[in-house]
């Protein structure tokens, strides 16, 4: 393979923010991404790599630092992976992130905002607020995050964006592991505003191994966390509770999804999950209480996560007398807060273990009008045959399928509220449903993951009569 050497330093100024927080220059009229390079800022770059239309570089030395410039606290900002922005104040990271959503929304999405976008929302202190972390472990046993496009494990003393009992069981794991187990390399680590956690091992080994690392785990975390293992067969064990019978997923939901569970998923086995449940995460959002299995999705940012969450629920401007579908439902989280407040709701979800915690969670909260099924949405939409007053939509980062979208266009519900944490797919989905009908009302980002390019957007879209 031939590889091109650039050993030319040049002199570039940026002009804008690209979306994955690398500034843009131009170098004799091509434009230039360049790591770290702020607008307003002349810099000395070396080119690393030349495409037809673009090029990347690498910052050299900072001629002229722009005022919005500072210190990143992070010790290792500049090699790990989880932040790119933590050089610039944070009230230009809010500014930016408006920025992208705009951009997304008018240059692909092609849609005209009727009251612009607002202003992101942010917090007040941005730090230590994730309630999640998934972490790499490399041959030696290290645990971290990945280096900026690579597979490098950057190790961290201190995490900013976690808190300090997390960091701590970190350390702690990675004691234990030692270089022992050389299967698991990936954790995921969860916890709760009262400092309880969950952990997920995944690629757990088999045999005495196993107990062996069991026996250690629960001597180690058997106040503080409770530990899960993913073995190589796709099965779920906990390590830290009680075994209790092996009961499979199907088995588990039968008699209350009915024929709930899409072909295609794998049965898995999910062991103890009728006798641990006391060692799943429980969280509480909006004044109600959450059960969350090693496998479901979950907000990382508990505080930011209520302010999203009560917005959208605003947005729906429910009166008690609609029916309310909301897809991607997840453990419940919406589902619950919208049945609050509608005549019923219905949940659809693909993740089976999400489902399952779905279903206990409205058992656990005393609501009876929240309902769920478990699907792909795009599957179920198409056996449905109701029409609900306000759907609700909080999709992966993909977004939505266009056979979603064009069943939302035959349903025609009166409202849409639409929930991503993507403005590129967000812009490409409002915008067919523009073109299908629909108008974009407001647009609300929100500061969900302070210090990355991520944000969390709430969109309501109104069907225009006639």
């Amino acid at each position: 393979m031939n590889i091109t050497l650039f050993t030319e330093i040049v002199r570039a100024q940026g002009v804008r923010l690209a979306s994955d927080g690398s500034g843009v220059g131009f170098v004799e009229g091509v434009a230039t991404f360049v790591p770290e390079l702020l607008p307003g800022e002349i810099a000395e770059i070396q080119i690393t790599e030349r495409k037809k239309r673009f090029q990347r570089a690498a910052l050299v030395r900072l001629l002229q630092p722009a005022v919005e410039r500072q210190e990143p606290p992070c010790s290792v900002f500049a090699v790990c992976g989880g932040c790119q922005l933590q050089h610039l104040d944070y009230a230009s990271t809010l500014a930016w992130k408006r920025q992208w959503v705009s951009d997304a929304l008018q240059r692909l999405g092609k849609v005209d905002v009727e009251q612009g976008v607002n202003q992101t929302l942010g917090m007040e202190f941005p730090w230590r607020y994730r309630n999640k972390a998934h972490l790499h472990r490399d041959e030696e046993g290290h645990l971290g995050y990945y280096r900026e496009r690579t597979h490098e494990t950057v190790r961290f003393p201190d995490c900013l964006l976690l808190s300090e009992g997390m960091n701590q069981w970190i350390k702690t794991l990675e004691d234990t592991l030692g270089q022992n187990y050389p299967t698991i390399r990936n954790v995921t680590l969860r916890q709760n505003t009262r400092g309880e956690g969950l952990c997920l091992l995944e690629n757990l080994p088999e045999g005495r191994v196993r107990e062996h690392l069991r026996t250690r785990l629960q001597t180690v975390f058997s106040e503080s966390m409770s530990v899960w293992g993913l073995t190589q067969s796709g099965n779920l064990v906990s390590l830290t509770g009680g075994e209790g019978p092996a009961v499979g997923i199907r088995d588990s939901l039968k008699g209350v999804l009915e024929d709930g569970i899409q072909d295609g998923i794998q049965d898995g086995l999910l062991t103890g999950l009728r006798d641990t449940r006391a060692i799943e995460l429980e969280v509480e959002i909006l004044g109600k209480r959450f059960q969350v299995s090693p496998l479901a999705f979950l907000q990382v940012n508990p505080l930011m996560t209520e302010k999203l969450y009560s917005l959208a629920l605003e947005w729906t401007d429910l009166t008690g007398k609609e029916r309310v579908w909301d897809l991607y439902s997840g453990i419940g989280t919406l589902t619950l807060a919208l049945a609050s407040k509608a005549q019923e709701v219905l949940g659809i979800e693909e993740n089976p273990f999400a489902v399952e915690n779905a279903l206990r969670n409205a058992l656990l909260n005393g609501l009876k009008n929240a309902h769920f099924l478990a699907g792909r949405v795009e599957d179920r939409l198409m056996e449905l045959k109701d029409r609900p007053d306000v759907v609700v939509l909080d999709p992966p980062r993909a977004g939505i399928e266009p056979a979603v979208v064009q069943a939302l266009l035959r349903l025609k519900p009166e409202r849409i509220i639409y929930v991503s944490c993507d403005p590129g797919t967000l812009a490409r989905d409002a915008g067919r449903l523009v073109q299908g009908g629909y108008r974009v009302e407001r647009v609300q980002p929100v500061d969900m993951f302070p210090w990355t390019t991520h944000t969390e957007i709430v969109v309501r879209l109104e069907r225009m009569k006639g």
